[in-house]
């Protein structure tokens, strides 16, 4: 659970707990391989997803209460990000909280009034898209093409940038009519789709600085996958020592051998070092905008790295049986790997960090 100031510490473990036993009430791990693959071909684990959305009300803990939110912070998000990456939920939620946060930042009264509600309910699913290429008639209407959208198939609508002939202007924009293509991916539980829009209607967003936007949708999407890659590297690392706890080998279980010992406290010093800088990000997202994008890279790098190298050993500890699909262990590598690189390349995060202390590349 992320963790980011002393008085909020119960309220968050306790909101962790209840995610936690959420998701193994509507879909237990003895069912997360058979959930994979439906997730594969396409389905959202909806049972999981509407009492996510129903009992908790996750998409609306960031909203102020004057929009009809919860009135928390990304903090809070972040916990929901975490147990998604622990779960290996296939549910939207990445698009739907960037989306949610759009609109909401968006300081455009009737887009509050008229798209929030739908969106938090989960009648809606929002995503955003932040890539160029799109274009808007003066109708409102968008044309183009938006490759590689989160959660794209599974969107009913998307937050976009498009060009407009006097600049680029945010829109929600209908995918009802749209080409969907989706792409297959390593994480089995991660939709990528690539949307094709032929004067697809469109809603204008009153944002008032219109690339600013642009630029915190980008690092709190940083935040979100840094918090799911810790959230990957916790369960990684909950596997092994439970398994190296019951696992025998001439007699002995397998945790009393020394050489994996030494390998499980590897992990676990990854992985809080991980815990250390995402919830950094998640301090800075909260109280220090200016702090954001070196804290969000920072916290991505860490992340991506202990969750690929947990979720790699916990593959070698279990030994054969890691190795088979019937097991769930692939499941949290082909995440960890495919997160690595959902955002963009890990190099041009570490050059971010590095020109934010004056270091020339």
């Amino acid at each position: 659970m992320i963790l980011d100031d002393v008085e909020a510490v119960a309220d968050r473990a306790d909101l962790a707990e209840v995610l936690a036993g959420v998701a193994e009430r509507a879909t237990p791990r003895s069912e997360v391989v058979a959930r994979a693959a439906a997730a594969a071909a396409g389905q959202i684990d909806t049972a999981l997803w509407g009492r996510l959305i129903g009992e908790i009300g996750v998409l609306g803990l960031a909203v102020p209460e004057e929009l009809g939110g919860a009135g928390a912070t990304w903090a809070e998000i972040a916990v929901l990000m975490e147990q998604v990456g622990r779960s290996t939920a296939a549910v939207p939620a990445l698009g739907a909280v960037l989306a949610v946060d759009a609109i909401a930042a968006s300081g455009d009264a009737e887009a509050h009034a008229d798209l929030l509600p739908a969106l938090v309910g989960g009648e809606t699913i929002g995503t955003v898209w932040t890539g160029t290429g799109l274009t808007a008639d003066p109708a409102g209407a968008v044309s183009g093409e938006a490759r590689l959208v989160i959660d794209g198939g599974h969107a009913d609508l998307v937050i976009a940038q498009a060009d407009t002939g006097d600049g680029a202007a945010w829109f929600a924009i209908e995918t009802s009519g749209a080409g969907v293509r989706r792409h297959e991916t390593l994480d089995l539980v991660r939709d990528l789709a690539t949307l094709t829009f032929a004067e697809a209607p469109a809603r204008r967003i009153a944002v008032t600085e219109p690339d600013g936007l642009a630029v915190r949708l980008r690092d709190l999407a940083l935040v979100a996958v840094a918090a799911e890659q810790l959230g990957v590297a916790e369960q990684a690392l909950a596997d092994a020592v439970e398994y190296a706890g019951v696992r025998e080998q001439f007699r002995r279980v397998i945790g009393s051998f020394q050489a994996l010992k030494h390998l499980i406290a590897d992990v676990a010093t990854e992985t809080d070092l991980a815990r250390s800088m995402v919830e950094h990000a998640v301090w800075a997202a909260v109280a220090s905008p200016a702090d954001l994008p070196e804290a969000a890279a920072m916290a991505m790098l860490a992340a991506s790295r202990a969750a690929v190298f947990a979720s790699g050993e916990n593959v070698q500890v279990h030994g054969g049986i890691g190795f088979s699909w019937e097991h769930p262990a692939h499941l949290l590598f082909r995440k960890a790997r495919s997160n690595e690189h959902l955002l963009g390349r890990p190099a041009d995060l570490s050059d971010r960090i590095l020109s934010a202390h004056g270091v020339q590349q």
